[in-house]
This record gives structure tokens, C-alpha cells and sequence, in this order.
């Protein structure tokens, strides 16, 4: 089964949004066996849109369309389908009633516009949109599909795991496909290839290697006629990549650091309060992401001037013979932190900007040390990166975590 995906949106090739939606699908699209041979990006233009689902139609098994499903006059994609269908759209009353109710329990009444969002061709279905106003479509014409899906990603995200990717899964059958990525940090990509390298000439598995904000992926997709002779494949392939790489693998498949750190809290039945300046807050914030995270995050801080690294333990004399940005300061604010908030874990991250403070002291733009504590356990770590602000914090964040599984996580054995 051959596919294709069309974005549809004038704010997407204007930039104003980025297209994570086409990168999200061709992913999944991989873990059904569905071969994508293109992606294609158009605007909000009628005749646009007519030539490339026309052209679309010919050549592929299925087309997945995202976005274009409003309610204003410049999204497109129903009409686009029916036209290419030489289908006629109608309204579909429970279609309509169901939206009637929805605009109804938000208290006004629905625009006449929105009534598109209850139309139909005779060889659609829709798909349930639960966290919006527009169904998709599920088209299914001599023996092609095409699946219109909205959007805002939340919305598609839930459309795909729910709706669409099991029909399309069941109408694929003989065919399994079994991923396993695995994450790697502190490990560059030329030196994780050279650790795997002889790996790359397998054919099934397949064997790809991927930078990404949290480090080196690499994965491996194994395809077979059932699942079990797919796990087979890939058995092998896990345990050499294991041998090879060993303790720079951090994480499997969705995991990410602040799932890690907080499986980690939870089966020590503890948590971790946090003092950080260089990440802004971003630390605190993508713990505070994870779900429960109230039971592994007490408390945390962020404090960006000398008079509150002074409340938390960075006293004058720390400062120059230090330093704000060093391993002491650091650790002080680490410790600060655990006292403060009663934990048994805690981080504290440096850095201010050393112009507003006139610290002779501070390293490069980039730089910053981050203190861990545990009991009468401190200690700490120097890094850099160079990017754009939120680039070099992610990082930076993604850093910190790590470090923590990689001094603490032995507890949990």
C-alpha cells in the first residue's frame, strides 16, 4: 500500500506555521507498513489544490490530507474531494445537529458558516473530532482512499490514534512492521556510527541513525507478515546495538529524560526541588509537564539577580573567589534547594548575566554548572552548548536530567 500526504494551508508555505503534522504521519505511516512516497505542501488555492489531489488520486493507494477543514470561505479540502470525485456534497443532518450542540453548550449560537462542516459526499464517512468542531472524512472509492483529518496537531494527533490508523491498519493486511529506537546522549553521530556501523548493511531490519534534541537516535524497523517473526528480526539486532553502545542508550521508543527522572522518583517514593537561573525556568517546566508531576517535583525556584543568589546560600566571598557561574555556586544553590523544600533530591543550575553583575569571572556565553545534592552527597557539572537561546536551553535541560539518572539512578536497582 502506497501513500501520500498533502498539507493544506496558505499559512504554511507563508511560514507562519510550521508543517509538524506530515513528519507526525510519516512516522506512523512506517508502523502500519504503508510506503509514503511523497509529501506535498499547497496552499489555499482552488486550482491548486484540484491538480495535485488529481494527480494524487492516480498514482496513490492512499492520500492523507491535513488541514483545509474550517469553516471559512478559504478552507477547501471537502469541496476539493468532491470535485475530484465528480461527487455532490450534501448535509448531513445529525452532522449538523451534532454541531448545533456543541455551539449550544458554549452558549451562542452556530455561524451559518460552520454548516460546511456538516457536509458529505456519498462515498465518505466521518471521523469523530472530539476535541474540535471538524470530522474528518474517510473516503473509500475504487479501491483508493483518501482520509481528510483537521489541522491544530492535538486535534489529528487523537483523529490518528483512535480512528484512522486502525482502518487503515486492518486494511493492510500480511503485512507488520516493528520499530525500536534507541536514545543515546553524550555520544556524537559520527562516533555512534562507527560503534554500528557494520549493522547499516542489513536490509530487515533496517537501520537508521537520527539527531535530535535529546541526543543520537537510532532505529530499527523490522517488516515481516506477523508480528512475532518481526520481533524475531529485530531480537538480534537490539542485542548487538546493546553490546556496542551500551550505557550511552538511555531511553527506548517514547521515553523521554523527565519520564525517566520521574519513573526514577516514584520508586524511590521520593522528589526533587530545583534552584536554576540558566534555563529560565524551562527545567522546572518540563518536569512539570509529565503527568502526577506534583508527586516528584516539591518545589522549585527560579531566580535570576546577585540578591537572590545571596538569600540561597551564594555568599560574597563565593562569588569572588568563584565566581556566580562555577561548580561552588552551583552546588550551593543545590543545597539550598534541598534544605529549603525538604527533599532528598535536588538541582541547582547557574548563571546570570554576567554583565549585570560585573562578574569578572563568567565563562563564555553558553556555559553553566549545575549542582546535584542528596544527603551529605553534593557535587556538580561544567557544560556548553552554542545555538539560540531555547535551543541551548532544551539542551541544556535534557543535560541536567540525564545527569541526574546517571548519578542517582543506580539507587534504583
Amino acid at each position: 500500500m502506497k501513500a501520500e500526504i498533502m498539507s493544506i494551508g496558505t499559512e504554511i508555505l507563508m511560514g507562519e506555521l510550521v508543517d509538524t503534522n506530515s513528519a507526525y504521519l510519516a512516522s506512523e505511516l512506517a508502523k502500519i507498513g504503508v510506503e509514503l512516497s511523497r509529501i506535498t505542501k499547497v496552499g489555499d488555492n482552488p486550482d491548486q489544490l484540484y491538480e495535485i489531489l488529481d494527480n494524487a488520486w492516480t498514482r496513490s493507494d492512499v492520500i492523507l490530507t491535513t488541514g483545509g477543514l474550517g469553516p471559512t470561505s478559504d478552507d477547501l479540502t471537502r469541496e476539493t474531494i468532491a470535485n475530484v470525485l465528480d461527487e455532490e456534497l450534501f448535509i448531513k443532518d445529525e452532522l449538523l445537529e451534532h454541531l448545533k450542540s456543541l455551539f449550544a453548550g458554549r452558549g451562542f449560537p452556530m455561524p451559518d458558516s460552520n454548516v460546511k462542516q456538516a457536509t458529505l459526499i456519498s462515498s465518505a464517512h466521518t471521523i469523530p473530532n472530539p476535541l474540535g468542531t471538524a470530522p474528518g472524512w474517510f473516503v473509500e472509492k475504487d479501491k483508493r482512499i483518501i482520509v481528510a483529518m483537521p489541522g491544530p496537531p492535538r486535534e489529528l494527533h487523537r483523529m490518528w490514534k483512535s480512528e484512522v490508523k486502525p482502518m487503515l491498519k486492518a486494511r493492510n493486511q500480511g503485512v507488520a512492521i516493528l520499530t525500536k529506537t534507541f536514545k543515546t546522549f553524550g555520544i556524537t553521530e559520527g562516533g555512534l556510527n562507527e560503534l554500528v556501523s557494520p549493522l547499516f548493511e542489513s536490509v530487515n531490519p533496517y537501520l537508521g541513525i537520527y539527531s535530535k534534541s535529546d541526543g543520537i537516535h537510532l532505529r530499527a524497523i523490522a517488516s515481516a507478515a506477523d508480528e512475532e517473526t518481526a520481533f524475531e528480526l529485530l531480537r538480534p539486532v537490539e542485542r548487538e546495538i546493546r553490546s556496542a553502545v551500551g550505557k550511552a542508550i538511555w531511553g527506548i521508543d517514547d521515553e523521554t529524560p523527565e519520564s525517566k527522572v520521574a519513573e526514577f522518583l516514584r520508586k524511590q517514593g521520593e522528589s526533587v526541588s530545583i534552584i536554576e537561573s540558566f534555563t529560565s525556568g524551562l527545567l522546572i517546566s518540563t518536569l512539570g509537564n509529565i503527568p502526577e508531576s506534583g508527586r516528584v517535583i516539591k518545589g522549585g525556584l527560579v531566580v535570576h539577580d546577585l540578591e537572590s543568589y545571596k538569600n540561597y546560600g551564594v555568599n560574597e566571598q563565593t562569588k569572588e573567589k568563584y565566581g556566580l557561574v562555577s561548580s561552588e555556586t552551583a552546588e550551593s544553590l543545590a543545597t539550598a534547594a534541598r534544605i529549603h523544600f525538604n527533599t532528598k533530591f535536588s538541582i541547582g543550575v547557574t548563571s546570570i548575566k554576567s554583565d549585570s553583575i560585573n562578574d569578572h569571572n563568567a565563562p563564555e556565553p553558553g556555559s553553566f554548572y549545575v549542582g546535584y545534592s542528596s544527603g551529605d552527597y553534593t557535587t556538580s557539572i561544567r557544560a556548553n552548548y552554542t545555538s539560540d537561546q531555547l535551543r541551548i536551553r532544551q539542551r541544556a535541560v535534557t543535560k541536567i536530567l540525564l545527569e541526574f539518572l546517571n548519578l542517582f539512578g543506580n539507587l534504583a536497582d
